[in-house]
């Protein structure tokens, strides 16, 4: 019966231990990939020196004079102050106490004033691409502010009452975001490259893969476990016994068959294919029968040599498993 292997199914079981011994490959994977979200989020997240933003604010205290109806001048809001520390006089004020390098309009955009709370505090925070032009334009600000306090009507005085120095502007980190992205990633891109492999890969490991290419008899795994082992040996002497001799064939890859193999083949009662566990395609075996059929050589059987104990152990969950037959020689 012609076989269409590349039709069957997938064997979730087979592809589960597959999947378990290429852990370590996946571990890998899901570390480098976490390696790399955060190597990029560093590189991506990095300012330039030019691009850095330096940031320093002074608190001041307003003393409000009182006007002929005896109320505190309530007008100066933090909207008005924004806007004020922008005209004159304060500003004029302002660049009166720094260097002919700056210009209104930088001491303008570095500038904001606001009321949080208490609307005697006033916050004025400065922002530069400069630490030292940071501190030099907040220190002319306070002086500016204490000049204003004791020439304008509304108020008593204007007394700085906290300064701070300037510093480097940090954007909120999104390292644990960053590294929890490429971990996904490179688990799922690996769990889909080795899914990808499993599914091109058609070497043969259990008695399912060689189902796939022929209808002939499985007579067991050669070689490795030792209870299989005495199951494939019970089924071959009997095999033998009914055929009258048989000729173990050991494929191996790129390894053609000569002429000589052929002889012995047909010569025989029957040929047995003995795989390598894991060292052979299924497209390569269903080669090889051709090849025998076209020779007129009977294949009437195929085993596994050379298994891995512990995956078949896992695969057909025998973990206790014992036979009473006997292992021959020869």
């Amino acid at each position: 019966m012609e076989r269409q292997y590349a039709g069957e199914g997938m064997d979730l079981k087979k592809y589960m231990l597959c999947l378990l011994r290429r852990l370590p490959l996946l571990l890998c994977t899901v570390i480098g990939g976490a390696l790399i979200g955060a190597a990029v989020y560093t590189i991506v997240r990095t300012v330039p020196e030019s691009e850095r933003e330096y940031q320093a604010f002074t608190k001041v205290q307003l003393d409000f004079a009182v006007d002929k109806t005896g109320e505190v001048y309530q007008a100066y809001n933090g909207y008005t102050w924004n806007d004020l520390m922008a005209t004159d006089p304060i500003m004029n004020l302002t660049l009166a106490n720094l260097s002919p390098d700056y210009t209104r309009e930088e001491v303008e955009a570095a500038l904001q004033a606001e009321i949080l709370s208490d609307i005697r505090i006033l916050t004025v925070t400065v922002t530069t691409n400069s630490a030292v032009r940071t501190d030099e334009i907040l220190g002319a600000v306070v002086q500016a502010l204490e000049n204003y306090g004791t020439q304008a009507k509304e108020f008593l005085a204007i007394n700085a009452i906290q300064t701070t120095q300037a510093k480097l502007v940090v954007a909120d980190s999104r390292m644990a975001q960053a590294v929890m992205v490429g971990t996904l990633l490179g688990f799922i891109l690996s769990l889909l490259g080795i899914s990808l492999y499993y599914v091109m890969d058609d070497r043969i490991l259990v008695a399912g893969d060689v189902r796939k290419v022929t209808d002939v008899s499985f007579l067991g795994y050669a070689s490795g476990m030792e209870s299989l082992q005495s199951d494939y040996e019970k089924n071959f002497s009997y095999l033998q016994k009914k055929r009258g001799g048989l000729f173990v064939c050991e494929v191996e890859k790129e390894k053609p068959f000569t002429e000589e193999a052929f002889r012995k083949m047909r010569e025989a009662g029957g040929v047995v294919l003995s795989l390598p566990f894991g060292g052979v395609h299924a497209a390569f075996v269903s080669y090889m029968i051709e090849q025998l059929k076209t020779q007129e050589c009977e294949l009437c059987g195929v085993a596994i040599r050379e298994a891995d104990e512990k995956f078949l152990r896992r695969y057909y969950g025998w973990m206790g498993y014992e036979t009473g037959g006997s292992r021959l020689c020869g």
